[in-house]
């Protein structure tokens, strides 16, 4: 009899140890599927570490771009004496704090650095702008944001005329999103040209 239970006892057992998951294998094979995951993720990662020389330079142009905006419209916030280039002014100046720090963000996933002070050459329109009186200041601001922004807008379709909406790199996702936005804020800055023009 006691045998019969033993035996009994073994069968069950058995049957448990079959019908419940071996915890290893399971474990094993989480353990298989990260690290495929991780040697996927690499390997896009490596395949996105290089940009051409012409979007390297872009892409300092482009901050530098950037810092401009982001002087000119503190310079409007604070020198325009009409409330709608105020407005404009503080809006370009958070537009383009985002914008760079975005576009910071790509740079060191190609390994680049950014500088962040404003070259001479795009110093000189700050000055430009400083020396004018108020009554001449809105008119040369509103010229001066949508020049700046047509020259950066004429570049990204020069860059991306080859480029692809496949181009799921992050300089190509980055690129075709920075494009729009931009777009989209010279035609409000020209909107905002034409109601100074006219007044």
């Amino acid at each position: 009899m006691k045998r019969i239970a033993t035996i009994a006892t073994l069968v069950a057992c058995t049957i448990i140890a079959s019908c419940t998951p071996d915890k290893k294998t399971e474990d094993t094979e989480i353990a298989e599927a990260a690290e495929t995951a991780e040697e996927e993720a690499n390997a896009e990662t490596v395949a996105d570490t290089t940009l051409t020389d012409d979007k390297k330079e872009f892409i300092k142009e482009l901050a530098q771009h950037n810092l401009l905006q982001i002087a000119i419209g503190r310079l409007a916030s604070t020198k325009s004496t009409n409330t709608e280039v105020k407005q404009n002014g503080q809006q370009m100046v958070q537009l383009y704090t985002n914008s760079q720090t975005k576009l910071q963000d790509l740079a060191q996933g190609y390994g680049m650095q950014l500088d962040t002070v404003l070259q001479e050459d795009y110093r000189e329109h700050i000055e430009d702008l400083t020396k004018l009186n108020a009554a001449d200041f809105d008119k040369k601001y509103l010229e001066k944001v949508t020049d700046v922004q047509k020259d950066a807008l004429d570049t990204f379709n020069d860059l991306l005329k080859d480029d692809t909406e496949a181009d799921a790199s992050a300089f190509g996702i980055w690129a075709r999103t920075s494009e729009k936005e931009l777009q989209a804020q010279y035609e409000q800055a020209l909107a905002l040209q034409q109601q100074v023009k006219n007044r």
